[in-house]
């Protein structure tokens, strides 16, 4: 566990749950982890495991079912008036549909502005505009963007708006909510290449949200992987590559093209059976026995819980 002093977020048993029908679905079922300063850990799982509420209860877009959320040592869901406005200030979200996120009806200008005006940090009008101006150009744009409407533009080209947004307050932490996934391939790589900049030039920390291990790899410190509300491993980005320990990390990983028609030829995919089961009525014990070719008795029976297999490196298996 990282010292106190360096943490920026740190998560402990967050549990979220919803209440549907005659049901409770456990979307995020007791996890932890920490974010050093400058850091940027990479939340990774298939569609529906949770990473996107875990993101956004960490950040405090939806209140906690239990656990604690702790940005440099404050609790973010006891946070109220000045301290609150002040936290919305240093934590900030990039969106994962820019189509859905930035308002139609509104300028490019007003968009990026919004913040800065919320938290007074330019005086006038003229010193926001050319704050606006100077963002766009940080993100790949021009100033000429600015007095434009959000359907002029292509999706590549919101995003950054997006990111535009929130960098304008300054903050110190963004939850990037999986901000390429709408994107063409061809754009991904350049929005991720964006935010590593930005990270290096702005010391910025990410919490950065995403379902493509291959595209995770290249801004991510370290990557915790989710299935069905909880972890399931977490270590360094290299180490998860060359040394996967759960049998969930090596069947993503197996599902990842090589760019060598040769190697990929010879190697063995990992094919998942079954469905993922219902987050409302989870198994009891590992949330991927159904799932597992090597499960046990104890696996159907017992929850693993998360334990340092090597130093740095844990993972939730009874079987490593």
């Amino acid at each position: 566990m990282l010292e106190p002093k360096e943490l920026s977020l740190e998560v402990t048993e967050l549990k979220k749950y919803f209440r549907v029908g005659g049901g409770t679905l456990k979307a995020v079922d007791g996890v932890s982890f920490s974010i050093a300063r400058g850091e940027t850990l990479g939340l990774v799982g298939e569609s529906g495991c949770g990473k996107t509420t875990c993101g956004r209860t960490c950040v405090g877009l939806y209140p906690k079912t239990a656990g604690q959320v702790r940005y440099r040592g404050q609790d973010v869901h006891r946070l109220r008036g000045s301290a609150r406005k002040a936290f919305t200030k240093q934590v900030q979200t990039i969106f994962q549909d820019p189509y859905a996120s930035l308002d139609p009806r509104l300028t490019v200008t007003d968009i990026i502005a919004e913040g800065i005006k919320n938290h007074n940090l330019c005086p006038g009008a003229k010193e926001r505009r050319e704050r606006v101006f100077d963002l766009l150009e940080q993100v790949g744009l021009n100033r000429e963007h600015a007095s434009r409407y959000i359907h002029e533009f292509s999706g590549g080209q919101r995003q950054r708006i997006g990111i535009a947004r929130a960098l304008a307050v300054d903050p110190e932490f963004i939850m990037c909510d999986e901000p390429i996934s709408a994107l063409d391939v061809s754009i991904q790589a350049q929005i991720v290449n964006l935010l590593i900049r930005l990270q290096r030039e702005r010391d910025l920390t990410y919490l950065f949200i995403a379902h493509d291990l291959s595209m995770v790899k290249h801004i991510s410190d370290r990557i915790a992987v989710m299935y069905l509300g909880v972890m399931v491993e977490l270590t360094s980005s290299e180490e998860l590559y060359t040394h996967p320990a759960h049998p969930y990390t090596k069947a993503l990983l197996s599902a990842i093209p090589i760019p060598d028609p040769k190697v990929e030829e010879r190697r063995v995919r990992t094919v998942l059976e079954g469905d993922v089961p219902s987050p409302i009525n989870p198994p009891q014990g590992c949330r991927f026995c159904g799932r597992c070719a090597m499960a046990t008795d104890r696996c159907a029976q017992e929850r693993p819980q998360l334990r340092e297999i090597s130093p740095g490196h844990l993972a939730a298996c009874h079987l490593i």
